[in-house]
């Protein structure tokens, strides 16, 4: 039987656009895997199909190996921010501060112990920082109040123990504004260089009771 000219052509005609078709979509592909492929060596690919560690979903350090702090601690690099204590250590260590140093009212006055170093019962100089913790939670600071001496150098050690807090601390006309973030302890050096009253209040937007989250540091 004759095949019909035109049908063949058109048979032709239909394989060829087939396979070029294919031929594009192949390239295509190739063009988008070899694009990838760049992307994830750069660092820059935004899904992980080449296997290794999902860093976000295991909860592990995505910069850990890179010289660079994660970004929580990023922020606080050279303000503060510390490794130290975990959650219920630190808060066991607060506890023991507030026991230590607790007056009849309530207030929590730390005092200058003999420095081990001074020797003969030497008194600690006014230059070397009492430690002072202050514990972060919804909604209050523990202590509430702190008494404080005017002249003498304290070394705020805080945490906040159950989500992000802030702590903006009074000092002269300014303040100093400190975010604690869960589970991390920042340390602040303060010098209160003048007797009256200075309030401590949360930064950080941490629910229905945010506005009453404050603490008192009396400084005589």
């Amino acid at each position: 039987m004759n095949e019909n000219p035109r049908t063949s052509r058109g048979q032709n005609a239909i394989r060829g656009s087939l396979s070029t078709r294919r031929g594009v979509i192949a390239a295509a592909s190739f063009g988008v895997v070899s694009l990838y492929g760049l992307w994830a060596g750069l660092g820059l690919a935004p899904l992980n199909i080449f296997g290794g560690h999902d860093d976000e979903r295991s909860g592990a350090d995505p910069h850990a190996g890179h010289g660079a702090p994660p970004p929580a601690e990023a922020e606080h690099a050279g303000h503060g921010a510390i490794s130290g204590p975990g959650v219920e250590e630190f808060r066991r260590q607060t506890e023991a501060f507030v026991a230590k140093f607790r007056l009849a009212d309530g207030s929590v006055a730390p005092r200058a112990e003999e420095s081990a170093h001074a020797g003969h019962g030497a008194a600690m100089p006014m230059d070397a920082p009492v430690e002072v913790y202050l514990l972060a939670q919804q909604w209050f600071f523990e202590p509430g109040v702190l008494r404080l001496e005017a002249g003498r150098a304290y070394r705020f050690r805080m945490m906040a123990t159950d989500m992000s807090h802030g702590a903006s601390i009074q000092l002269g006309s300014g303040s100093h504004v400190i975010r604690l973030r869960r589970g991390v302890v920042s340390e602040r050096d303060l010098t209160f260089k003048r007797a009256g009253e200075y309030l401590v209040y949360c930064t950080v937007y941490c629910g229905a009771g945010h506005d009453r989250m404050a603490a008192k540091i009396l400084v005589a």
